[in-house]
């Protein structure tokens, strides 16, 4: 059947005739603008364009509506026996007839209408939606310049840090050099200054001067031959040298840290008394010292040359110690970066003036030593540390018998070890008794940068080794801790002992402290297999798991010795022994190679012995054995 029909009218003979007219363009089934739109959307769809095939497809569909809703006009036939009122005329029924055809030819231009502006309709919405890809495509293309403009701009900026390091490296560089071109040039003109010029001192006495003197060298098997020796070796000739490289500018021109020595620093050396006869050749080198530090230089040196100062065993007067203080003043070319005074037998007060002075102009002083060097007033000790506690940066100080007579020195080592970034402490022979406080040992337990302590020739008792054992089970920066010639008992020591090495239960070993070295108590010996040297072998600095390592394997092989090994284990774990297998197997192979490495090894007798370095299969076989391991 056709889809729609059309009744067209005619007049024929006064009646009506009903003639059917083939379905308009576009109509259903027909192969009309409507089916190539349809077409076209299908194509839309298929070419992945959801929205506008979705929004077309309702278009489509309601103009399909439309097309299959035309309502069937009825048109009644007439009579001639109606009545003349109802009947049409003839010139009405011609102008009706006229009007049907045109109407039902004007219905396929309406329906092209139609069509047209549906398919003006999606032409719109397909330039809409191009638009929109469009749009879409260049927001991804910017997108993705902009991740490219953001690598860019990371590796210029890479690129840049690197170029600012390297300037500034450069810069440093090139200060560096400058610095030293100006102490070269300060060091040519001290050289063309003094080139020629002779010390004019007098020459050392003989020894027939010394004998007549009547010194007492300190030992009475020391001659007057000797004492001669001594003197011109270790005086004389050492202030000559070095007053030579003052004055012709060499000094500090070839090492990095230059070293100023004067006497013996040996601690059983000859005391060399003072004379007038050494007075000369003081002010000698005190005048060389001060024209290389007040040299002329063009501009400022940032970077001072570091040097130290060793004075040991050296008696110094107050005339003495005068020009020394002028000489050591910061300058141009130098600084004092360590200075050590030992055994000068200084007058009353003048020894803490004097070191006083020198920590105080000195800023850049990191090390500062008064060794045996006994101060009578108490006053005069707190001045001493007030002045290193203050100071900003020195990090080491050794005041082995600072205090003399009865005097407690135990407030002013805790002052001591209160400043900040102190690392070295000899603090030997100065009467520290804690009187049963624990104050000394809470600062030890928590004190971040202590290295290096010496308690040597103090007051400290049994008690005092409780407190102390407690600070170390904490303490995880000291390296070592010297407690030679205290009061400790046998109870004190080992308690000491088992805070190093607890060998109760392998957990309670574990806990140990595997740093700090403790010597003075008789458990330390150098370059033996000891459970008690938390230190490397050699030079090798201290390594916690290495000692850890030795401490392990010493307490698997003693047990092994009994055959208790698996017995203590399986107790300890808990009955989650077959759990620890594996890393016990592995453990053993690992410490025992540790040790089998240590080869040989002198004791302090100088005996050489070999270790056993088939210790590790032994506790095998016994582990693999007792928990019924077959391979």
């Amino acid at each position: 059947m056709r889809s729609a029909v059309r009744v067209c009218c005619h007049r024929a003979g006064g009646h009506l005739l009903f003639r059917d007219r083939p379905p308009a363009r576009g109509v259903e089934g027909s192969s009309g603008p409507i089916q190539a739109l349809r077409n076209n959307r299908y194509s839309a769809r298929r070419r992945g364009s959801p929205d506008i095939s979705d929004r077309l497809t309702v278009l489509f569909d309601r103009a399909g509506e439309e097309n299959r809703q035309f309502p069937r006009k009825k048109i009644m036939t007439m009579d001639a026996t109606e009545s003349p009122s109802t009947q049409a005329s003839p010139a009405r029924n011609n102008e009706a007839n006229r009007r049907v055809p045109a109407i039902a030819d004007g219905a396929p231009d309406s329906q092209d209408d139609d069509v047209s502006r549906l398919e003006q309709r999606m032409e719109s919405i397909e330039a809409r939606f191009q638009r929109e890809i469009l749009k879409v495509k260049r927001s991804a293309d910017m997108e993705l310049l902009a991740k490219n403009i953001i690598k860019t701009l990371r590796a210029i900026e890479f690129q840049l840090s690197s170029l600012q390091d390297e300037t500034n490296r450069l810069k440093a560089k090139v200060s560096q050099l400058d610095e030293e071109n100006r102490r070269l040039e300060a060091a040519f003109k001290l050289h063309a200054e003094n080139s020629d010029r002779k010390i004019h001192v007098p020459d050392p006495p003989p020894a027939s001067f010394w004998a007549v003197q009547d010194y007492d060298y300190g030992d009475d098997l020391v001659t007057d031959n000797d004492y001669t020796r001594r003197i011109n070796e270790h005086f004389f000739q050492i202030v000559e040298s070095q007053s030579k490289r003052l004055r012709r500018g060499t000094f500090g021109l070839q090492n990095d840290n230059e070293e100023l020595y004067f006497g013996n620093p040996d601690e059983d050396a000859t005391l060399i008394r003072y004379d007038d006869a050494l007075l000369p050749h003081w002010v000698e080198f005190c005048i060389a010292m001060r024209k290389w530090q007040s040299s002329s230089i063009r501009g400022t040196i940032e970077r001072t040359h570091p040097f130290c100062v060793y004075i040991c065993n050296i008696e110094l007067p107050a005339k003495v110690l005068q020009k020394l203080c002028e000489c050591f003043m910061p300058g141009g070319l130098g600084h004092v970066e360590k200075f050590h005074l030992a055994r000068n037998e200084f007058q009353g007060s003048d020894g803490i003036e004097f070191a006083h002075e020198i920590i105080q102009t000195n800023k850049k002083l990191t090390e500062i030593c008064f060794e045996r060097n006994p101060v009578d007033r108490g006053q005069d000790c707190q001045r001493l540390i007030d002045a290193i506690q203050r100071h900003p940066n020195i990090s080491t100080c050794y005041l082995e018998g600072f205090c003399r007579g009865d005097r407690n020195g135990h407030d002013y080592l805790l002052n001591l070890l209160c400043k900040e970034g102190m690392r070295n402490v000899d603090f030997a022979n100065c009467g520290v008794n804690t009187n049963g406080q624990s104050a000394l040992f809470d600062i030890i337990m928590l004190h971040p940068s202590l290295v290096w302590l010496c308690l040597d020739e103090n007051k400290l008792n049994d008690e005092d080794a409780i407190y102390l054992a407690h600070a170390l089970q904490h303490n995880r920066t000291l390296e070592t801790l010297l407690l030679k010639g205290n009061e400790f008992t046998s109870l004190g020591e080992n308690v000491l002992k088992k805070v190093i090495y607890d060998d109760s239960t392998l957990n309670a070993l574990d806990a140990s402290n595997h740093v700090c070295t403790i010597k003075g108590l008789g458990i330390y010996s150098e370059g033996q297999y000891n459970v008690y040297r938390n230190e490397g072998d050699g030079d090798d600095k201290t390594c916690p798991k290495l000692c850890r390592a030795r401490k392990i394997f010493h307490l698997l092989e003693e047990r092994n010795n009994e055959g208790t090994n698996v017995y203590f284990m399986e107790s300890e774990m808990g009955g989650d022994t077959l759990k620890v297998v594996p890393l016990a197997l592995a453990a053993v192979q690992t410490y025992g190679q540790q040790k089998a490495k240590r080869g040989e090894w002198e004791d302090d007798h100088g005996c050489i012995g070999t270790i056993e370095d088939k210790a590790e299969l032994s506790i095998t076989y016994e582990l693999m054995r007792s928990w019924h391991i077959y391979l």
